[in-house]
Formats: structure tokens, sequence, C-alpha cells
């Protein structure tokens, strides 16, 4: 039954194993930076982070591309990251493509024996689980590497700590959802349904239609990320989040690197600037209508228009090209 899933992981192992038998010897130069493992499934207000260089770095990010299993006193949900960079002598772009490939090939093999046994997508870490083993982490499986054909100027690395998480769902569902919810309730209090919260909810979006997308907001945890400048803009020209270490070019100017600094909550209380005002649709379940789109940020840099150059990469998954001057 899960043949299918062994043969993909096994595969994805291989590449990872070629992969880290080749990039270490074109290592030129590089850092790491070591974070707590969470054994709770909640974010500290702070966190430390150990800058790491040399061989130590090195062996450090062999052991975190190929680690799959959660570690000993690490909570259930939790991601274990390691971010950092290093600059490389030669391409190492092939290698790193095919690594995500598998990584794509092992995704699809759950999700077909999820269909197959008509399960919902919540059953995709279990099926996972059962297939390669209890203490595998579905994020640690699936995040990808990065590589840039390209020296950047400058790498700079972030906490994104108030980026909220937004999933589309359909009215018809959220209404299957409260109805199943209201009648549990009903049966477990011995009430009425139409007494219960649930069915109150119902009420509210009786004028929407089933086929009505609403968005469900939630908030991401803490989590590093990586800015890269190519070219001479004032605005990165790839930002990627930084659960592992990054892979470019070296040239004979080393990159200007802004360093992964410690997180600290209460430091970060301010809101993003750029927050929408949302409306509320159902209250104290974090049920929004959907905000207008805004207009695209137009680049203030006219010159970025007419690139002299195309920088291959992982960026934005499938090795896809972008401009850099």
């Amino acid at each position: 039954m899960y043949e299918r899933i062994q043969s993909a992981y096994q595969s994805l192992t291989a590449a990872i194993e070629a992969f880290n038998r080749t990039w270490p010897t074109l290592v030129v130069d590089g850092v790491v930076y070591v974070l707590p493992l969470l054994n709770e499934q909640k974010t500290p207000d702070i966190l430390l982070v150990e800058k790491v260089t040399g061989p130590d770095a090195i062996k450090m990010a062999i052991d975190a591309i190929g680690t799959f299993e959660r570690d000993i006193g690490q909570a259930p949900g939790t991601v274990m990251r390691l971010p950092g960079y290093f600059t490389v002598a030669t391409s190492v772009l092939d290698q790193v493509l095919a690594i995500n490939a598998c990584k794509q090939n092992l995704v699809d093999a759950i999700e077909m024996v999820r269909v197959e046994q008509n399960l919902t997508p919540e059953m995709r870490p279990r099926i996972m689980r059962r297939a390669l083993g209890a203490s595998f982490n579905t994020n640690q499986l699936k995040r990808s590497v990065h590589a840039f054909d390209g020296a950047p100027r400058q790498i700079t690395f972030t906490w994104a700590g108030h980026s909220p998480g937004n999933e589309r769902v359909t009215v018809s569902k959220i209404r299957a959802q409260l109805e199943a919810k209201a009648e549990i309730r009903a049966g477990a209090e011995d009430i009425p349904m139409e007494q219960t919260p649930e069915y109150f909810d119902l009420n509210s979006i009786v004028h929407l239609s089933d086929a009505d997308i609403l968005i469900k907001h939630k908030m991401v945890a803490p989590h590093p990320r990586c800015m890269l400048w190519f070219s001479e803009s004032s605005r990165w020209d790839a930002m990627i989040k930084a659960n592992l270490p990054v892979f470019v070019l070296a040239s004979e100017r080393a990159p200007t690197i802004k360093p992964l600094k410690l997180f600290d909550r209460n430091a970060r209380r301010a809101k993003r600037h750029d927050e929408k005002a949302r409306q509320e649709v159902l209250q104290g379940r974090d049920m929004y209508l959907p905000t207008a789109k805004g207009k695209p940020v137009q680049d203030k840099d006219i010159d970025r228009q007419s690139p002299e150059e195309e920088v291959a990469s992982t960026y934005r998954l499938a090795g896809q090209t972008y401009s850099s001057q």
C-alpha cells in the first residue's frame, strides 16, 4: 500500500547523500545560525541564536538537509530549522533541483495514497508516518533547498514574526463543519440544536452562497527568512524561508551579511504598516470576507526592467529564472 511513498523516499535520500558528498568540497565561505528546538507547540518570547562557522557549520548543514525525523525532545508539529548561507566555487543548482524534484515526487506519492483511500487532506501527515515511521516530520520532508547561480552583493536574515497565514474556505465547507459541531454539542449538552452557538453562526451566514469564499485568518509562528540582493536595487531580488542554508556562487567581492539576531516577541509588538482592514463574518472564529487585492508594488528602479543577465535558481520553485543586474 505504501510502496510508492517508500520508493520516493529512498530516491530522495539517495539524491541528498550524493549532494552531501559534493557540496562541502566547493565551499568558500559560510555561516549557519543554530536555533533552539521547541519542546512544546508554542514559540517562547525569546529565541536565542548561535552563529557557527567553518567545518562545524558544514557538518550541521549536512545533518539538517538530511534530517526528516523529530529530534529527542522536539515537540510534534514543530520544525527544526538551520538558517544560513554557503558561497560555493561552482554551481550546485542541478543537484538542488533534483532534490526538490524528489521531494515533490514524495508529496505526490502521499497524495495518491490519500485519494485511493478516500481520506481528507488533513490525513496526509498520518499517511506519511504510517509509510515511513512515527517520528517523521512532514514539514522537514517537504521544505525546499535553495540555490542561486549568482553571487549576491548582500544577504540579510530577519524574523518573520507578524506574517499572517490565510486559508481560502468555501461557505459550503464552513456550513458542514458548523452543522456537525452543532449536532455534537446538542447531544453532549442535551439541548436543542437551535440553541447552540454553532447554529447561531449558521444563521449569520445564511445570506451567503455555498460557492462563496471566506478567508480563515491565522497567525503563523515566528520563522527566519533570508533576503538576497543580486542587483543594485534597494529592494531585495529574492526572499526565501530560511529553513536551511542557501547556496550561492562565490565571487571576488564577498557579500555583505546582515546576520540573524535573537527573536524577542516583546520588541516586535508593533503591527505591520501594510495590514489590511478585514470584515469579520463569524465572530470569534477568525473568518473574514476576502479583501480587495491591492496594486502590485512598483519598483522604483526603472533600469531593472532591462536586465543584463538572468540568475537561474530554485526561487519560487522549479528553477525559475528572474532578472538581476
